[in-house]
């Protein structure tokens, strides 16, 4: 995508593909879901306690799950590269900016310059739709092999 076809191209698939509104709030109403699911999940295991011995390495694993369904998240909000999405991209880099010791590599290498252009844009999107998704994959069949050896899912202990 480029930064100047990027809003363009939404609103294409809104208005020229057929039920393509419908098929952009399915993909957005799925997102919200999954991140209400990891939550729930999430909580659901830490109520039981089944994040203790002998599954402290599995908690690990869906703390990093749980914070690649954010990563996620936040990137395809950027996706259609409107006003919003440029104050979060604003945000969110600066918010690494400010971290220690590599901060600015950080936030460098999040923007593919010193200011936001579309090369932020394109990152943004590799991030999305190659990145997060091909490392969650690996993570989803860690947790899940964990899962198994640890003997299935633990009830209230």
């Amino acid at each position: 995508p480029t930064d100047t076809q990027a809003w363009a191209n939404i609103q294409q698939l809104e208005t020229a593909v057929y039920f393509g509104s419908l098929i952009r709030n399915m993909h957005r109403w799925a997102a919200h879901l999954m991140v209400i699911s990891v939550f729930l999940h999430m909580s659901r295991v830490f109520y039981h306690g089944a994040y203790k011995a002998p599954r402290e390495f599995n908690w690990v694993i869906g703390v990093i799950l749980l914070v690649l369904t954010l990563m996620l998240s936040f990137t395809g909000y950027l996706l259609p590269w409107d006003q919003l999405a440029l104050w979060a991209v604003t945000v969110g880099t600066n918010m690494m900016g400010y971290s220690p010791v590599f901060g600015t590599q950080i936030r460098y290498a999040l923007l593919g310059a010193k200011e936001i252009s579309g090369d932020t844009l394109l990152r943004w999107y590799v991030l999305h739709v190659i990145l997060l998704p091909f490392v969650a994959v690996i993570f989803m069949a860690i947790h899940f092999w964990r899962v198994r050896k640890d003997g299935g899912i633990s009830g209230p202990l």
